[in-house]
């Protein structure tokens, strides 16, 4: 009876034992981990980094599409609001990511605890890329306007620039 609900969810035998499998091994991020990317989280979304954010994608938006002030600012703001919806949950889970990968690697090679210097880094780099990709996506799907790799690294080197604002905002206040 059982083999038959895998059949109906689609999923084998053999794959459902492998998940199991993976699913009893501890993980290695606990609860009660905190990483860079999640401190940086308070100050990302506060009105100076958005504003900072917009004012500086807008004209960077502008340029890179060629567009009039009034389509940039619906562009900008469109884009902004649907990355920073959707990164409300995907930043997290990019430190959460960061913290069970390259962190752990990181962590072990250098012997340090996980506020170290090449996770913070990390913050502003992994976001701007995350905020970026969505950014562009808005815009490819709604407008249809593509993209290409000029277009993605100098937004997300403004992106990673507002993140690196919010971080050493976080970083100072807590030194």
């Amino acid at each position: 009876m059982v083999y038959r609900n895998f059949v109906l969810l689609k999923i084998s035998l053999k794959n459902a034992v492998v998940l199991l499998v993976l699913l009893s091994f501890p993980s290695i991020t606990y609860a009660y981990v905190t990483w860079p990317a999640l401190y940086a989280e308070t100050k990302i979304n506060t009105i100076p980094v958005i504003t900072i954010g917009i004012v500086i994608e807008f004209f960077l938006i502008r340029w890179l599409f060629k567009l009039n002030i009034s389509n940039a600012i619906k562009y900008t703001l469109v884009a902004n609001i649907v990355s920073g919806v959707l990164g409300l949950f995907l930043r997290p889970a990019s430190g959460v990511m960061w913290e069970s990968s390259i962190g752990q690697l990181v962590m072990g090679i250098f012997a340090w605890s996980t506020f170290n210097p090449i996770a913070w880094f990390s913050v502003p780099v992994i976001g701007g890329m995350l905020n970026s990709v969505l950014e562009l996506l808005t815009i490819r799907f709604i407008w249809k306007y593509e993209f290409d790799k000029k277009n993605f690294y100098f937004l997300w080197l403004a992106n990673s620039y507002t993140l690196g604002i919010a971080t050493l905002w976080v970083v100072k206040l807590n030194s």
